[in-house]
Formats: C-alpha cells, sequence, structure tokens
C-alpha cells in the first residue's frame, strides 16, 4: 500500500476560507463532501471517507486475512486504539484446566469484555481476543480517527 497524498483547495474568498480536501489511497480517491473553515478538518474529512470506504470493502469480503492470519491482530488493534483516542486494550489469559495446554483469553476494549477462541498458548489466545474484537469493530463502523 503507497502513502496517503492529499491535495486541499480553497473554494472560499481570501478573506473567508472554504477548504475541500481529496485523499488518495491505494489507488482510489476520496473528497470531502463538505468544505470547511479549517484545511485540517477538510482533510480529516477525506481520510473519514477513505476509511469507511475501506472498512465496508474489507467487511464485504469478510476479512479473509483477519481470519487467517492472526499474527498481527493484537498490533492492528494497538494501532486502531492509538488513532481512535482509545485506551490500549487489556488482556487476561487463563490456561483452561486438561492434560493439553489451552489458553482463553478475554479482552477490555472500550468499556466492553471480549473473548476469543481457545489457543495453544497465552500469545495466540490474545491475538484471536484482538480479532474477535477487530470482527466487531468492522462490523459496526462507528469509529472516527483523529
Amino acid at each position: 500500500m503507497t502513502p496517503s497524498v492529499y491535495q486541499t483547495f480553497n473554494e472560499g474568498p481570501g478573506h473567508m476560507p472554504r477548504f475541500r480536501s481529496i485523499v488518495w489511497v491505494d489507488g482510489a480517491q476520496y473528497t470531502s463532501q463538505k468544505t470547511f473553515l479549517h484545511r485540517k478538518a477538510a482533510e480529516q474529512d477525506a481520510a473519514n471517507l477513505a476509511l469507511e470506504s475501506i472498512l465496508k470493502r474489507v467487511k464485504d469480503e469478510e476479512c479473509p486475512l483477519i481470519d487467517a492470519e492472526t499474527v498481527f491482530c493484537k498490533s492492528i488493534l494497538n494501532e486502531f486504539a492509538v488513532k481512535v483516542n482509545r485506551e490500549k486494550p487489556t488482556y487476561n489469559s487463563v490456561q483452561l484446566p486438561g492434560t493439553l495446554p489451552v489458553f482463553t483469553s478475554t479482552l477490555g476494549f472500550d468499556g466492553v469484555s471480549y473473548t476469543g477462541d481457545a489457543g495453544r498458548n497465552k500469545k495466540e489466545a490474545e491475538q484471536l481476543a484482538a480479532r474477535t474484537v477487530i470482527l466487531s469493530l468492522l462490523g459496526t463502523l462507528t469509529y472516527t480517527v483523529n
């Protein structure tokens, strides 16, 4: 994925600026729907449109990478928490009784508790819990990136 590129225009007179922004992400163009008094607000609006579109596309594709590769789920969730100004998730992992080592992890994020699938070790259980949160968030699309 290539870095995002922004282009912002002033559509208002010099004494009363009205900014509109375009952002190109991975070859796609997203334009702020309204004009704004501040350049940064226009850029954030365009970025939010891009994020919503990408999340919708990922959801429509049924999140094949998140389902297949859980190794980055904790990192993805931590980065997401920073971008939406939330506290980082907290994990509570326990080993289930039995002869084989099986772990389950409960994750707290944004005031909600999530439990992931069982894993062969604590690290895998935490990744699976993070995946549970990501899949839940992709289903809601209610966060705004700052």
